[in-house]
Formats: structure tokens, sequence, C-alpha cells
């Protein structure tokens, strides 16, 4: 149970790290303004590059702890909890790689491969240690969550784009919290 306070605490330390270093978002967030045609701006602003980087480095230490936390516990768990964990943690963070890709590059296609790509990694290390079946489960749900991550980042680009990338943020913390949750309740009724 220490451990689990200490992983929310920490989380919850790093989604103060993204409130504090993006000062004044509400004014900077919304980009696509301007009365003039050459008041026109090619490319995300700095703003979004660095809560592009900021999130990006928040997403890969969730992950690997989770990978981590998942693969202590993996004696412990079914296979159904062992399927939904690596489905959570590779849908929710190709999401958000595929989100900051398509911002970034404003291509499709090329985000979709960035995401798709780091989903099904993400996807087949998740389940690796549980079972062939969780690793496949992982793998399609990274899929599927890099599509929709280009797909929204691209879709975002001219509205608001660094408040999407923080709330997909929030939405990977929650998601993990409740995942991290789940498992330690598995740990806890395996062991009664």
């Amino acid at each position: 149970m220490e451990l689990s306070k200490k992983v929310f605490l920490k989380i919850c330390g790093l989604c103060m790290i993204l409130i504090v270093i993006s000062p004044g978002l509400p004014v900077a967030a919304h980009e696509h303004g301007g009365d003039s045609a050459t008041e026109i701006q090619m490319g995300p602003s700095q703003l979004t590059i660095n809560t592009s980087i900021a999130s990006l480095i928040f997403v890969l230490l969730i992950v690997l702890v989770l990978i981590f936390h998942l693969r202590s516990k993996s004696a412990l768990l079914s296979k159904m909890t062992g399927m939904m964990a690596a489905m959570t943690i590779a849908m929710v963070s190709s999401l958000i790689v595929g989100t900051i890709a398509g911002i970034v590059l404003e291509s499709l296609f090329f985000s979709t491969v960035i995401g798709v790509t780091f989903g099904m990694i993400v996807g087949y290390l998740s389940g690796r240690s549980l079972h062939l079946l969780a690793s496949l489960d992982g793998m399609l749900a990274g899929l599927m969550g890099g599509m929709m991550g280009a797909m929204l980042g691209v879709m975002v680009i001219s509205d608001y784009p660094t408040l999407s990338i923080i709330f997909m943020d929030i939405v990977l913390a929650i998601s993990m919290l409740v995942l991290y949750k789940l498992l330690d309740d598995e740990e806890l009724h395996h062991t009664a």
C-alpha cells in the first residue's frame, strides 16, 4: 500500500510540473487567432513544443513504472487482468504519442507511423511477461491508440493543441492510477 501512495504522489508531482512550466496557458494555448494573413504562424508554438517534450517524458516515465510493476506481479495476475493491463498501457500511451506527433509533424502519415509503432512496442513489452495473448492484445490496442492519436493531433493543430496535450496527460494519469489500483487489488485478492 505504501508503494501505491508513492506512485500516486509521483504522478501528482509530474502533473504539477506540467502545470507550473506552462505559465499563461489560457492565453497562449489558443494559437490560431490573428486578424491578418501575415500573422499566420507556421508550425507549433514554442509553448506547444515545450509541453510536448514534457508530456513525452511524462508518458515514458509512467509507462516504464507500470511495465516494471506489471512484471513484478505477473505470477499473481489472471490472464484477463494481464490483457487489460497491457491494453490500457499501450492504448493510452500511444494515443498521447500519436497526438503529439500529429501536432508537431502536421502530417497524418508520419504521425500514424510513429504512434502505431510506439503503441505496438509498448503493448508487446507490457504483455510479454504475462502471456502471448496479453502481448497480442496490447499490440492491437497500441495500434488502435496510435491511429486515433494521430488523427486527433492533426485535427487540433489549429484549435488548442497545447490544452489537448495536457488533457490527454490527465487522461493518462487517471487511467494509470486506476490500473495501478487494479493490479494491487488483484494481488491482494490472489494472496487472500
